[in-house]
């Protein structure tokens, strides 16, 4: 896939509302990238922090731009797609990161498997300064498994436009699993896959919806998406397919295992994987130091 013109191009859409403290990241997580379709829209639901202040460098990179009060997230990212024309879409929350060299090992998956509709990876969680506290080893995709628990990693999901102008966008009636409901939807129609590899990193603090909402707002949604997709849960399997990656997760770091995108362990700067970018030194108060198919 040398030639660039046979290269997909890749919709990318970020929606944000004052994370200026990990905003930047996010950003230069994505353009670092340096892959040369890349439609990048970042959709700002009228910031009152640093946001603006800290992505206003990168202004000039972004394919779409909007700093506006909004409807909310889901609403901004469905806005977004509503915007995009690649032939690869995406989205990435503004306090998650690309692994470097994801976009173009997208890419290339897609050129090599036609009958793909959708990939994700792995996860890697990461904390407030980027060190890596956790993994999510994941088994081969399963329709099965995944549409009755919510486990895709959505910040390393991407798929193809047909699944996008078939099933739909983002239902922006949910706050929190519009992901899941999206899913459900996108593997009612298409093929998906896991790749044995890690493309980005989600990442955990206070702030977060997943600290913040799962219990509540989460716990009925998710249940709600079960209910209009007639999804039937098997308790039993659910338990072992949780306590299965929990253990394989657990194994996987202490063994010390690798896979492309990361090297083993926890606790590594992410940062110095990016060849020590100089990233958020003014609002994190420190200089940051911080692949593969």
């Amino acid at each position: 896939m040398s030639n660039t013109k046979k290269l997909p191009t890749i919709s990318m859409v970020t929606p944000s509302f004052n994370q200026g403290d990990f905003v930047e990241w996010t950003v230069q997580s994505v353009l670092s990238q340096r892959y040369p379709k890349l439609e990048y829209i970042f959709m700002d639901g009228g910031s009152t922090d640093q946001t603006l202040t800290r992505i206003a460098p990168y202004r000039h990179q972004f394919s779409h731009f909007v700093s506006a009060t909004d409807e909310g997230q889901s609403a901004a990212i469905a806005e977004g797609f509503n915007c995009s024309t690649g032939e690869i879409m995406a989205y990435l929350n503004s306090d998650d990161v690309l692994l470097p060299g994801a976009l173009n090992f997208v890419a290339d998956y897609f050129h090599r498997h036609p009958d793909v509709d959708c990939i994700y990876s792995h996860r890697c969680i990461i904390n407030e300064i980027n060190q890596i506290v956790g993994h999510w080893i994941l088994p081969q995709h399963s329709d099965f498994l995944m549409r009755p628990w919510d486990l895709i990693p959505q910040e390393t999901c991407f798929w193809r436009r047909r699944l996008f102008t078939e099933a739909g966008n983002l239902d922006s009636s949910y706050h929190f699993a519009m992901d899941y409901d999206l899913f459900v939807r996108y593997m009612d129609i298409g093929k998906f896959k896991r790749v044995n590899r890690f493309l980005a990193a989600f990442r955990v603090h206070q702030r977060a919806k997943t600290a913040t909402q799962l219990a509540t707002v989460g716990k009925r949604e998710i249940e709600r998406v079960r209910q209009n997709h007639h999804i039937q849960l098997l308790p039993l399997v659910g338990q072992f397919f949780s306590l299965w990656v929990q253990l394989r997760s657990a194994f996987f770091i202490r063994t010390g295992q690798s896979l492309p995108g990361l090297p083993p362990g926890l606790s590594f700067d992410l940062n110095t994987l990016w060849g020590n970018l100089d990233l958020q030194e003014r609002s994190m108060g420190k200089k940051s130091v911080g692949d593969n198919g």
